[in-house]
């Protein structure tokens, strides 16, 4: 956009605003696609079958159906090379959330057990 574009939807707009908003567009990273998920192929894909509690620490609690645990096991499935897998009759999905205490941060925590 020109500087004469955003004086128009801005009147009001500080030198600093101008100055940050008119000037070369900044160089995006390239696109690197779906490489980080490719399938690769694993050393040994585990036999034994595992549980995953997933326990999330928050101020509010929210509907358990909210709390998006399949984002986290996927998470843990390719930092582990595919090591275990999400199948219904390999994988058991624990979901579980508490209140935080007084000064205590919110988090998710993550626990894996093989069965």
């Amino acid at each position: 956009m020109t500087l004469h574009g955003i004086k128009s939807l801005f009147a009001n707009a500080s030198p600093d605003f101008l100055a940050r908003n008119t000037g070369k567009a900044p160089k995006l990273e390239r696109d690197i696609g779906d490489a980080p998920l490719e399938k690769k192929k694993v050393q040994r894909r585990a036999s034994q079958k595992f549980l995953i509690r997933v326990t999330s620490i928050r101020k509010r609690l929210i509907d358990e159906d909210n709390l998006c645990e399949k984002y986290a096991v996927d998470l843990c499935r390719y930092a582990s090379g595919g090591a275990f897998g999400d199948e219904a009759g390999e994988t058991k999905i624990e979901t579980t959330q508490r209140k935080a205490e007084k000064g205590e941060e919110e988090k998710v925590i993550i626990e894996i057990y093989e069965l």
